[in-house]
């Protein structure tokens, strides 16, 4: 396992995650709406709303609404892992901005000047050695043990 790579894939798509879950939530919704019994009259009799025509598409629409669910809550949570992995290793002495430059780095894609006049150095250089200080230590943070080989 190359935890080097697995941590910058983590960055790298996070915002794409986010995008993921804007997206979850509209499939959930849309799927709720067609799924919601439509003009329920005096006539109908069915307990549910759901005539008997509608049953399977009714089943099917529940399941695929449950499924997007589960997608939504398991990147939430991949997500938040990588949130608390940023928080971690920001808080530990002398990596402060360890932070700042992953997110800069891999989630806005920042170019590296720009990076490098945020945190108030004069060479791009800076910023590529605290890029990838800070991505080790990431990858070991996230992954323990395994990561050290990479290192």
């Amino acid at each position: 396992m190359d935890c080097i790579r697995e941590a910058e894939n983590f960055l790298k798509y996070y915002r794409d995650l986010s995008k993921s879950i804007e997206y979850s939530d509209r499939m959930i919704k849309g799927l709720m709406k067609q799924t919601a019994p439509k003009n329920p009259t005096a006539v109908v009799m069915d307990i549910t709303g759901v005539r008997a025509s509608r049953a399977h598409d009714t089943l099917t629409q529940l399941y695929a609404i449950q499924k997007w669910q589960e997608m939504r809550e398991l990147t939430l949570v991949e997500m938040e892992k990588v949130e608390d992995v940023l928080d971690y290793i920001a808080e530990e002495p002398g990596c402060e901005q360890y932070k700042e430059v992953l997110l800069s780095w891999y989630v806005e894609r920042m170019d590296k000047e720009t990076i490098a006049s945020q945190l108030g150095y004069s060479s791009k250089q800076s910023v590529y050695d605290i890029k990838n200080k800070a991505i080790r230590k990431f990858a070991v943070t996230a992954f323990g043990v395994i990561a050290l080989k990479a290192v």
